[in-house]
């Protein structure tokens, strides 16, 4: 697997450095008797074995943190006589369940445990769970009804609880690659189209990235097809990546779809933002998993650096680096193709002038972000210091 990175000194260098700490990574699974799945809500979850000591196994990592490990009482707890498998939480944000609660699914690959039930924590009281939570574990093959929203600590016969393949900007495994390779393999092929371009521009103002029009106009004379994943089902979105060879989009949760790749293809993912700082090192981490090569462009123009994760409004163009990728890679373009769009420029002007009266200023934002970012480190365990920073961004309307 190769990257390329077109784009700021800066850029570069935060992305060389990021990227060097990853790793491939060996699973592992581990079963308990009497074992005891808890949830405490926003308190946070994990498991426990019968003498009430947490398996190490069951922390959900992001780098090298993990979640809040609770205290819970140890009298009165149901008792469910099931063999079952341990794949983590519901998480309502389509691109995190993607990620990091796909990556224990694995385990039901082993004839061992392709019968057992596969639980999951409810530890966000969603009154519904999302509809693509449930498409997932189906694709994989896995019926509806042998999936448990666990609401309440629970103790089971037997727990199967599989090692994380998955860390997204760790490691990386064979057993998440399988996972994937797993459910395409299960959904019927549609369209074949080498090239796919994956558009936001028809997302609303808050997720949409403003001047995509104008650049994917270029992909899709040099022969991209776009496509908007929001107006496709989750099967046809898997349908026609599959089989692509080449998958191009801004940075953001529908380039991680090339987990259903297969090897040797590429991803070209256009930055929107100008802080160093973004996603890319996650979606190095994705390509790596499945062997795809992956070319990263700074695409941004804005005139207020944003990071990768915003409410805030971004705008991309054809600047001198998306310039400098469509003729390095041999690009058809004409001169109308070159620049901003005046109107997208326009539009984001107005809205981005809207979004600094409600939020303050670019200073204003970035004094707001150091104090959510540092004093959230003295609160103990990831679960807390999460609630503590969304307390403290509705305080300050961050």
């Amino acid at each position: 697997m190769n990257y390329c990175i077109i784009g700021e000194p800066n850029f570069k260098r935060y992305f060389k450095k990021s990227v060097s700490k990853q790793y491939e990574k060996t699973t592992n699974i581990t079963c308990f008797d009497n074992a005891i799945i808890v949830n405490e809500h926003k308190r946070g979850f994990g498991v426990f074995d019968e003498n009430y000591k947490l398996i190490k196994n069951s922390l959900q990592t992001r780098r090298n943190k993990s979640q809040f490990i609770p205290k819970f009482k140890h009298d009165n707890i149901p008792y469910v006589d099931e063999e079952v498998v341990f794949i983590g939480n519901v998480n309502n944000y389509f691109g995190h369940f993607l990620l990091e609660h796909m990556n224990r699914i694995y385990a039901l690959m082993d004839k061992k445990y392709k019968d057992r039930k596969v639980v999951l924590i409810n530890d966000k009281n969603l009154q519904f769970v999302p509809e693509y939570i449930y498409k997932f574990i189906e694709f994989f093959g896995i019926k509806r009804d042998k999936v448990i929203i666990l609401n309440e600590t629970t103790r089971f016969r037997n727990v199967c609880i599989p090692s994380q393949s998955f860390n997204c900007r760790l490691y990386n495994s064979d057993s998440f690659a399988k996972t994937f390779d797993r459910i395409a393999e299960n959904i019927p092929d549609e369209e074949i189209c080498d090239k796919i371009y994956v558009s936001r521009a028809k997302l609303d103002e808050v997720h949409k990235t403003w001047g995509e029009e104008k650049v994917q106009k270029v992909f899709e004379k040099n022969g991209f097809k776009i496509i908007y994943p929001e107006t496709l089902s989750l099967q046809s979105q898997i349908a026609l990546i599959k089989n692509c060879k080449v998958l191009a989009g801004c940075a953001g949760t529908a380039l991680h779809l090339a987990l259903f790749m297969k090897p040797g293809g590429t991803v070209i993912s256009i930055k929107r933002n100008r802080r160093p700082a973004c996603n890319a090192m996650i979606q190095n981490n994705v390509n790596k998993t499945k062997q795809l090569n992956g070319i990263f462009i700074s695409g941004s123009v804005e005139t207020n650096k944003t990071f990768h994760s915003t409410t805030a409004p971004q705008i991309i163009g054809v600047n001198k680096y998306m310039k400098q990728f469509f003729d390095e890679y041999g690009y058809k373009y004409t001169d109308k193709d070159l620049g901003v769009d005046d109107k997208a420029w326009q539009e984001y002007e107005s809205v981005m002038a809207e979004y600094n009266k409600k939020h303050g200023n670019s200073l204003s934002r970035i004094l707001k972000r150091f104090l959510i970012k540092y004093t959230s480190i003295f609160i103990p365990g990831r679960e807390n210091r999460n609630n503590y920073r969304q307390w403290l961004k509705k305080i300050l309307d961050y």
